[in-house]
């Protein structure tokens, strides 16, 4: 599962790493750029509960053996593009594709790891995101200088069909297993009554879930695509160096899932409440984005807006760790996938709708507003969880009950 995000990120992070070059090579505006990200998010927003439910019902390999096929084909695709139609398509396809990454992990670590360590195991799990995005600059900007752009994803076709490989051997070979799930017709905890563990995949808790993950984890969404323009565009800094730079953003991503997934863990331990004043933290910590155009002006702006950029995805990696642990704790676990499918949609959507967005303030230069902007969502999702959620979370021994 590591791999599989790792694979997912590294593809979908290669047009943003060399958006630069590409917008420059095809005469397309940033907003033209914004809407083949919104064609992308939307896509990848239905398909999220759609290979959910698939995962659910027909379990991960064959699943995933699937998605893979089609978002490696969509990948190599891009290197036919010859314009906005042309990349709306490839983008549309690829997020269709990658849309059964994070449900196909987060239903791996309900179904493989005790309640106490899922947390962690999660993040480890998501955490091949993170470190696909750290790596692809480091790889793809000497390949595109040296092969040209369009060569880059003939690259990550390649490794797409090299991982289906690696999966069908793991099949093969005897080392995938299956464990049957145990259907349960319901919560059945003794004493209690809760809403949010019950037979429906449909609840309060699963909205609140959706919320603070979509809204909170959104400024993933600069860090993705905007940041490498930001950084051409505003520090001057040319294609070749934002291959040593761009693994820095989501470098904080990676700590994130690992440390707060480590801290989710230990606060469950001690029975510690459900995570909304980390929640609220992280949305009031989020406004340090808004120091990035003083970090412009200071004596090392590269190395400061790094910074800022940095704390800003290891913030988003919080939020995403500790709302779909969160949200395990309350759902029944067979309906893990559906769960990952549902929130990650929400996601992609507030992405589709931001990108577009994020475009037209950063062709008109007026980079505040977008900051103001990317600021203030994590706060709107905060509030949601705490108005949606229900009560308090479940016990690791009423969980394992439940099941």
């Amino acid at each position: 599962m590591l791999l599989l995000s790792l694979l997912s990120y590294a593809d979908r992070s290669v047009l943003a790493i060399l958006s630069p070059t590409i917008l420059a090579d095809l005469h397309m505006s940033v907003t033209q750029y914004g809407v083949a990200i919104a064609v992308f998010s939307y896509c990848y927003m239905a398909a999220n509960p759609m290979w959910g439910y698939f995962i659910d019902r027909k379990g991960v390999w064959v699943t995933v053996l699937v998605a893979v096929a089609i978002w490696s084909l969509a990948s190599g695709a891009h290197a036919l593009m010859v314009g906005l139609a042309g990349m709306c398509v490839a983008r549309g396809v690829l997020g269709f594709g990658e849309g059964a990454t994070f449900p196909a992990g987060l239903a791996t670590v309900a179904e493989t790891m005790p309640p106490e360590k899922r947390s962690f195991a999660l993040g480890v799990a998501y955490s091949g995101g993170s470190l696909g995005m750290v790596l692809a600059p480091l790889v793809i900007t000497p390949l595109a200088l040296h092969f040209g752009w369009r060569a880059t994803f003939v690259f990550t076709a390649v490794l797409g069909m090299l991982w289906v490989l690696l999966w069908v051997g793991l099949k093969s070979s005897g080392l995938y297993t299956v464990h049957e799930r145990v259907q349960s017709s319901g919560p059945r905890v003794q004493g209690v009554s809760y809403e949010g563990s019950g037979a429906s995949r449909w609840n309060r808790d699963l909205f609140a879930t959706i919320a603070v993950y979509g809204l909170g984890a959104a400024p993933l969404a600069f860090g993705l695509y905007a940041a490498p323009l930001y950084l051409s565009r505003v520090l001057h800094v040319s294609q070749a160096s934002l291959g040593h730079l761009l693994w820095i953003p989501p470098a904080g991503w990676e700590t994130g899932y690992l440390v707060w997934g480590w801290i989710a863990d230990r606060r469950r331990a001690r029975g510690a409440g459900r995570p909304g004043g980390l929640f609220a933290a992280f949305s009031v910590a989020g406004f340090s984005i808004l120091l990035a155009p003083l970090a412009a002006r200071c004596a090392y702006p590269v190395t400061a807006t790094m910074a800022l950029f940095y704390l800003q995805m290891f913030l988003a990696g919080g939020f995403v760790v500790l709302s779909l642990s969160d949200g395990m704790n309350v759902q029944r676990k067979e309906n893990s996938g559906f769960l990952a499918g549902a929130a990650i949609s929400s996601w992609a959507g507030i992405t589709g709708l931001l990108t577009p967005v994020l475009g037209r303030f950063f062709d008109r230069h007026d980079y505040v507003a977008g900051f103001w902007l990317v600021s203030w969502l994590p706060v709107a999702g905060t509030v949601l969880w705490q108005l949606l959620r229900i009560g308090p979370a479940l016990s690791a021994r009423d969980q394992d009950k439940d099941f």
